[in-house]
């Protein structure tokens, strides 16, 4: 699946992040923050477009300059440019995790709006490789058919010593060679993810090397899982089918394709966030002639362990998709969830303009940063300088290996303020609760 190297250009040019935290915050981050951004203004434009953009929706939804930890500026200035569609010729890596869509499994399990019966089949669309969250389907709903969509999941997998691995097309590369090549890699723990980035031409060509080593060693393809190894390299051959089983099945087909079944429901996380409004329009009408009458489509984000979730949730009635609800964690009153590639994309603009309610709410906001300040503090990711600017903690070593940590502080936080959060957008004349998932939900917009 294929997306532009860009979306929509900043409403206004930069050169510095001063200038962008001055324009949309009124103010800046610790120098430790600025200190980390500044690697933005040396990037490619597709990575200060989507900066630009980030800073456009902190300032939508009210936030705090002083807030912005050496965390987010390094997914600014780290992460986006190895992981935006750019680095990889225009693609959409499927990245993905085991574990990332619990909540919202929980969600399709007890949601309000339909009840699914024992053979509900459920589309899963951009799953990834390895499809874990097709796969945690699998296992969340024994007596439903899984089917996992990617456009992406290509013909061989190389994998190296420690289980990293990239995918090889042989539609060729991104370059346009004829030739099979590597079409994206990805780290299958956290701490081998700068390894992996930090020298990206090197990688693939580790990667495209040991393709060249294995593939003659392979058997002629009768179109079953083959595979062969040497010196630590391991290349397979139709990899997906190691993963299917009674109630789970793949399909290479994305938005817009043909060959997929109908479907109970449609799923499809961190995949429209990618694209502009034609083409989620277009993927809502293929949304509603898949599902059947009745049907849930649930489209949005979420990270590791549900982290950033915000999401739509829409039912097949009469032919046409009416949304439900749209909902979102509490954590990203401080964990800005601006991950957009295009302005006015669905979710992340109806979450800034939540948020900024949420935020102009001095009392709810005042417990809030409290209680997550003392949360971080306690467990030594990040502290206030003397200008109550967020830093890192001197003590915080390798917060990739802390996650299940972080995961607590969430999850603390959910329990201890997503109540009030309804209570402030109730306040603010907005139909707000709390749904099954302990998520901040909120009716569709008046005329929505």
């Amino acid at each position: 699946m294929n997306v532009a190297a860009s979306g929509a250009k900043g409403q206004e040019s930069w050169a510095t992040v001063e200038e962008l935290c001055d324009r949309y915050l009124g103010g800046r981050p610790s120098e430790q923050t600025l200190s980390v951004l500044r690697n933005v203004e040396r990037q490619r434009p597709e990575v200060r477009e989507f900066t630009e953009r980030g800073f456009r929706l902190m300032g939508l939804s009210k936030f705090n300059a002083k807030d912005i930890s050496p965390v987010v500026a390094r997914f600014f200035s780290m992460l986006a440019p190895a992981i935006l569609p750019g680095a990889w010729g225009g693609m959409v890596p499927p990245i993905t995790v085991a574990g990332r869509h619990k909540k919202i499994d929980d969600y399709l399990r007890n949601n309000a709006w339909a009840k699914f019966e024992p053979g509900t089949v459920l589309l899963d669309v951009g799953c990834g490789f390895p499809p874990q969250t097709s796969m945690d389907a699998a296992d969340a709903f024994p007596d439903w058919q899984i089917v996992g969509a990617d456009p992406a999941c290509d013909q061989y997998l190389v994998y190296d010593e420690n289980g990293n691995y990239a995918s090889i097309s042989q539609e060729g590369s991104q370059t346009g060679d004829a030739s099979p090549r590597v079409r994206y890699f990805q780290a299958v723990r956290p701490q081998y993810f700068f390894e992996l980035f930090g020298d990206r031409d090197a990688t693939i060509r580790k990667f495209e090397q040991a393709f060249e080593r294995l593939a003659a060693e392979l058997p002629a393809d009768e179109g079953v899982i083959a595979s062969v190894e040497r010196d630590g390299m391991w290349l397979v051959r139709h990899p997906l089918k190691q993963y299917e089983r009674p109630n789970l099945k793949f399909v290479r087909a994305g938005f817009g394709s043909e060959d997929v079944p109908r479907a109970d429901v449609v799923r499809a996380f961190n995949v429209l966030l990618y694209y502009d409004a034609a083409f989620r329009a277009k993927a809502e009408e293929w949304a509603a002639k898949v599902l059947r009458p009745g049907g849930l489509f649930i489209c949005g984000r979420d990270d590791a362990g549900s982290l950033n979730a915000h999401y739509t949730v829409y039912r097949n009635e009469g032919g046409r998709l009416a949304e439900k609800e749209f909902a979102f964690g509490v954590e990203l009153v401080r964990q800005p969830g601006w991950y957009a590639l295009h302005d006015g994309e669905h979710e992340t603009w109806r979450l800034a303009e939540l948020i900024g309610v949420l935020r102009s709410d001095r009392d709810f906001l005042r417990d809030y940063d409290a209680r997550l300040d003392a949360l971080l503090a306690e467990n030594k990711f990040s502290l206030r300088d003397e200008n109550g600017c967020a830093i890192d903690h001197p003590d915080a070593g390798d917060l990739t290996q802390r996650l299940p940590a972080y995961f607590a502080i969430t999850d603390a936080i959910e329990k201890e303020f997503t109540d009030r959060a309804v209570v402030a957008l109730t306040q603010a004349g907005i139909n707000a609760w709390r749904n099954r998932v302990g998520h901040v939900a909120v009716s569709p917009k008046r005329g929505g």
